[in-house]
Order: C-alpha cells, then sequence, then structure tokens
C-alpha cells in the first residue's frame, strides 16, 4: 500500500446547517429535512464558486434511516439539491460518514476518475418522520435514539432501554485514566468541568451550534451562584457512569453539513480561499473498544500514523485539533494519542484554559459534540466545516488569534471506524 494520493486534491467549498431541533429550535422549526440538506448543499456550492451541475459526482450520506426514510438518499435529494443525473452513492460510516465521504471524494479526484465531487450527511437525533408524512416530524425519545444506533452498530450489544454501551464506556475509561495517572476522582471531575465550560463557551460564540449558553450563565439561570456547584448538582448534572456526569457527554441534534472537494488547480480558480485535503487515515474495530488499558484505543492509533504517514506531518506540526467528543473524557484520550496534548496532562491544559480558541492548545472551537451538538451522519462535516474557517480565519468571534495552517479532525464513526483528516493551507 502507498498510502498516497496521486494528485493534490482541495476542499474548495464547505457548508453546514443549524444544529439542533427540527420541531423547536426557531431557525429549524417547520423545515423539512429535505430543506435542511439543500441549506447546506447550497451553502457549500456557493462557498466554492460552482453550480450543482459542475459536480462529477455525489457522495450522499445518512446513518439513522430510521429517523430520516431516507435509505435512497442521492435518487430522493437529487433535484432538492440539483445534482439529477450525475454519478452518486448513498454510503454511511456512522458519526465519521461525511469524513469518510471526503477521503472517497480525494481518492476518486487523485485517481483521475472526476474532477469536482460533493459530499453531504444529514440526519436527524431529535425527530423522526410522523407516520407516512413526507415532509411532517415528530420527537424521538433519546432512548430510541440510542436502541437504534446501537443496534446499527452491534446488535449483541444493543439493549431496549437504551444508551448503555458509550455511557458505561465514558466511565470505564475515566477510571483508567484516573488509576493510570494518579489523578483523584475531585480532580477528575474539576477537570471535566472546566472542559465542559470550554466547549460551552465555545459553542455561545457560534451562531450554528445547538447549545448556545454558557455553563456559567445556565447555572445562574437555575439559581447558583457558583457554577462549579450546579456542576456537582445530582438533579442537574447527575453521574451516568461514575465518575463520568452528564454534561460530560453528547447533545443530540438534527443538522446536516456538505463539502466540495476538486483538483488542488481548479480550487484555486474558485471563490473562497481553497484548503488542501492532505491526508486521511481509517481503521476499524467492533466492541468492546480496548485491552488492558482503556485509555488506549489501537483502531485511532493506527488511523493517526496513516493520516498523518499520507500528510507527511508530525504532532508538533497541528496548529488547530478536533477530536471526537461524544465522551470529553475519551476525546482527551484521542488528543494525548495523537500526542498534541501530554500524556496524563490533558485535563491540567484544560483548566489552565489552553485548549479555548485563544489557548496555546486550541480544541473544537465550534463547541464540539455537546454544545455544537451531534447529528450522527453530519457532524464529521461540521467539525471540518470549522476547521476550514479557522484556517481561512473567518471563524468570527472564536478566531484563533493566529490562523492554523495544518489542523487534524478526528472522529469515531460508532462504533468504531477511527477516522483522521488533515488539512493544510494551499
Amino acid at each position: 500500500m502507498t498510502n498516497t494520493l496521486r494528485e493534490r486534491v482541495a476542499i474548495s467549498g464547505v457548508g453546514c446547517s443549524r444544529f439542533g431541533d427540527l420541531l423547536e429550535t426557531p431557525e429549524l422549526k417547520g423545515t423539512s429535512i429535505q430543506e435542511l440538506t439543500a441549506r447546506a448543499v447550497k451553502e457549500a456550492l456557493d462557498d466554492a464558486g460552482v453550480s450543482a451541475q459542475d459536480v462529477d459526482a455525489v457522495f450522499a450520506g445518512n446513518a439513522m434511516v430510521a429517523s430520516s426514510q431516507l435509505p435512497g438518499t442521492y435518487t430522493q435529494l437529487s433535484k432538492w439539491i440539483g445534482t439529477q443525473f450525475k454519478a452518486g452513492v448513498h454510503f454511511e460510516a456512522q458519526c465519521s460518514t461525511t469524513n469518510v465521504g471526503a477521503a472517497l471524494a480525494a481518492m476518486s479526484i487523485a485517481a483521475g476518475v472526476y474532477d469536482t465531487v460533493l459530499v453531504y450527511g444529514v440526519e436527524t437525533t431529535r425527530t423522526k418522520v410522523k407516520q407516512f408524512s413526507p415532509y411532517e416530524r415528530e420527537p424521538i425519545s433519546h432512548q430510541q435514539t440510542w436502541l437504534w444506533t446501537d443496534m446499527a452498530v452491534n446488535q449483541a450489544y444493543g439493549v431496549p432501554q437504551g444508551y448503555d454501551i458509550f455511557s458505561t464506556y465514558n466511565g470505564l475509561v475515566a477510571l483508567g485514566y484516573c488509576r493510570k495517572y494518579g489523578i483523584s476522582i475531585e480532580d477528575f471531575d474539576r477537570g471535566m468541568f472546566e472542559l465542559c465550560r470550554t466547549r460551552r463557551l465555545h459553542g455561545s460564540m457560534t451562531p450554528k451550534a445547538n447549545i448556545q449558553e454558557k455553563l456559567e450563565d445556565r447555572a445562574a439561570r437555575e439559581g447558583f451562584s457558583d457554577p462549579y456547584d450546579y456542576w456537582q448538582s445530582d438533579k442537574h448534572n447527575p453521574f451516568v457512569a461514575w465518575p463520568s456526569r452528564l454534561l460530560s457527554l453528547v447533545t443530540t441534534a438534527d443538522g446536516a453539513s456538505a463539502m466540495v472537494l476538486t483538483r488542488a488547480d481548479l480550487a484555486k480558480q474558485g471563490k473562497s480561499e481553497p484548503v488542501e485535503f492532505k491526508g486521511f487515515g481509517i481503521s476499524y474495530s467492533d466492541l468492546p473498544w480496548y485491552g488492558d488499558d482503556p485509555t488506549y484505543w489501537e483502531f485511532d492509533k493506527r488511523a493517526i500514523d496513516a493520516a498523518f504517514g499520507m500528510a507527511d506531518i508530525k504532532a508538533a506540526d497541528i496548529d488547530y485539533l478536533h477530536t471526537h467528543d461524544c465522551s470529553h473524557i475519551s476525546s482527551i484520550c484521542t488528543a494525548e494519542t495523537i500526542g498534541y496534548l501530554e500524556a496524563g496532562k490533558g485535563l491540567a491544559a484544560a483548566r489552565d484554559g489552553q485548549l479555548r480558541f485563544d489557548g496555546n492548545r486550541p480544541m473544537s472551537t465550534h463547541g464540539g459534540r455537546h454544545a455544537f451538538g451531534h447529528a450522527w451522519a453530519a457532524s464529521a462535516g461540521s467539525d471540518t466545516y470549522e476547521a476550514v474557517l479557522q484556517m481561512r480565519g473567518k471563524a468570527g468571534a472564536r478566531q484563533i488569534p493566529r490562523p492554523p495552517r495544518v489542523s487534524v479532525i478526528h472522529t469515531h464513526g460508532y462504533a468504531m471506524i477511527g477516522t483522521v483528516v488533515v488539512l493544510g493551507s494551499l
């Protein structure tokens, strides 16, 4: 295996919808899933300065068809987004979907098959089709969402009450991390509080985030003068798997994202500043996710090594990092495996503010899975969207003072597809 892209490939356009609830979020209320997708795709096409008929192929991602009822995603949405008569396919890689799609697009471009490819992902984890209406929706319980998701990835582990696999793993990884590095439960809890506070700060500065309220403001709204007292409140932030709490986990959302990839020489002729798609790595595994050490996941290491090898970078080159943070502690473990954070020092970095947009190790500046929200097949695209904005210097109030030249986006496609993408200035 040469692990090489034979031609340079660029992301020339990105788009992302507001993440939220199609029944409740003001900017989304009344929007159909078709319109949600079309908004993200239109933004990406406009950003790239091309029309839908200028692309050669479309890779359409959707993972939870039980809620979308769009198993033929490519055909059902082709006229909504204007891509009829193009080559295309529906695919899914769970929560890595859009970035796995970007890797497939990069390979097809580097192989000379296509010049320009549109990738999009759409997911609704808060709402589902109401009976057989194409446009009416109704709420989904969290238990139903997680049961569908767990059953999709490993039926032996899916249980009717739902949401057992991930929450339990979160507690096991937390205990393993504390034991490995000699961290007290009290220090762990404080570190998780500071990490959540950073994610919520970033979400408050991101107009498309699902949660745009800082943790301090939420605490004050609930009558707490000290936000740490709110954090430790059993009523508002219970343990889901001791010592890990509810606010250290993912928040579900409806959302869509899109990106346009093209030959690097064509990208330079486009409307917006392109970003080079320098490399990727993908590694699959199944439950259980670890061996003797719950903080080390082999599939992540293999994906990291493959991506870094293709892009010819090392950890010291990274200016901006997003790691999959459905579980905040696992996101720290991954950042340490990558080498962006010193092993055993990730929580200290969070406490010191190093992970903020204005810190020296900025991470997940859109708010991550907790504040930006998680729409399975669309989320990896939202992470790439944020990285591209940061590299262009267009991230608004949360802009990293010195725009990154090398960004790394890591995602976990449940359960598990370790996926790492490396972006660089063109």
